[in-house]
């Protein structure tokens, strides 16, 4: 197996993990939660720390190039205004 399939299957192997993270995080808040909009606010901070942590992972490999550092800072900072 050469370096480059090695790296693409890490690669893989990330996204994947992001994923899966993701769903277990969906399924649980699913079983758990009984607020509506408190069910909604959570479900968009962990779909947009799936999709930053992918972006993240994409631009290590120097096939992203829109992403930026700071934004996920930006994602807590508006999650923490409903004290969550």
């Amino acid at each position: 197996m050469t370096n480059y399939e090695k790296k693409e299957d890490k690669v893989i192997d990330d996204v994947v993990k992001v994923l899966n993270e993701l769903d277990a995080n969906l399924d649980k808040l699913d079983q758990v939660e009984t607020d509506p909009k408190n069910h909604s606010v959570r479900k968009w901070y962990y779909e947009s720390k799936a999709l930053h942590n992918i972006k993240r992972i994409l631009h290590d490999i120097e096939k992203y190039e829109k992403y930026d550092e700071k934004e996920f800072e930006k994602i807590e900072k508006e999650f923490e205004k409903y004290g969550l």
